[in-house]
């Protein structure tokens, strides 16, 4: 006797369907901690982070923050002769330039700041104020001394909006709006120079902001202020 059975149709949708459920990416990650929507070749996460906190610059809030316009059509000026090195901080990347006196950057020279600058946790690239590199370039020539020859550690470039809204939830004292993500600040470092040595440096090379911290210097074409 042959006992046959009959199957409800929600059972056999359920049957139907399990192949193309196990090929499914799921809609959360637990493992990863990422959703279906998430960018999961870039997931900025604790994972970005390499201990060191480079990230805390607590920068002033500055009240006309969106009516700051970057400066890109001044040129950038090299004044003294300089073979440069720098060298990312968190990423350990580097690049080299190699400025004669009174040297003006061309386009290729200034698309390669612009790259190493980037947000190294979204590999986002921004166009960098004129007015900053300008400062930043010449503030390491003098720090060359006679050798024209410097290497420099660069904490921080170019900060994306994400980026930024990840450190204030997961730091402290992260300013909402940063000169960081406009492309007008860069904190840097250079070895066997202390912070406090540098700091007079750049305050009496710069019209812009100044933040003094114990392992590096914050350097912003912004309004000129001061910090620590």
């Amino acid at each position: 006797m042959t006992v046959q059975k009959k199957i409800s149709r929600r059972t056999f949708f359920a049957v139907a369907l399990l192949p193309a459920l196990a090929e499914a990416k799921p809609l959360i990650d637990f493992g990863q901690g990422l959703g279906l929507f998430s960018n999961q070749e870039n997931p900025i996460s604790r994972n970005n982070f390499n201990g060191l906190a480079l990230h805390n610059d607590p920068e002033p809030e500055l009240d006309d923050f969106n009516q700051l316009k970057s400066n890109n059509f001044s040129r950038i000026v090299v004044k003294k002769k300089l073979n440069l090195k720098l060298i990312s901080a968190n990423t350990k990347e580097e690049v080299s330039f190699q400025f004669r006196k009174n040297h003006h950057l061309h386009s290729q020279e200034i698309s390669k700041l612009n790259h190493f600058l980037k947000d190294w946790r979204t590999n986002e690239i921004k166009k960098f104020d004129a007015i900053v590199l300008n400062d930043f370039l010449n503030i390491c020539s003098l720090c060359s001394g006679k050798s024209n020859a410097l290497r420099v550690s660069v904490h921080s470039g170019f900060r994306s909006k994400e980026t930024n809204e990840y450190l204030r939830r997961n730091s402290h004292k992260v300013a909402r709006k940063s000169m960081h993500i406009l492309g007008k600040a860069i904190d840097f470092s250079v070895p066997g120079m202390s912070a406090q040595q540098l700091t007079k440096i750049v305050k009496a090379n710069t019209k812009g902001g100044v933040g003094s911290y114990p392992t590096f210097v914050h350097l912003d074409s912004g309004p000129q202020r001061s910090w620590s």
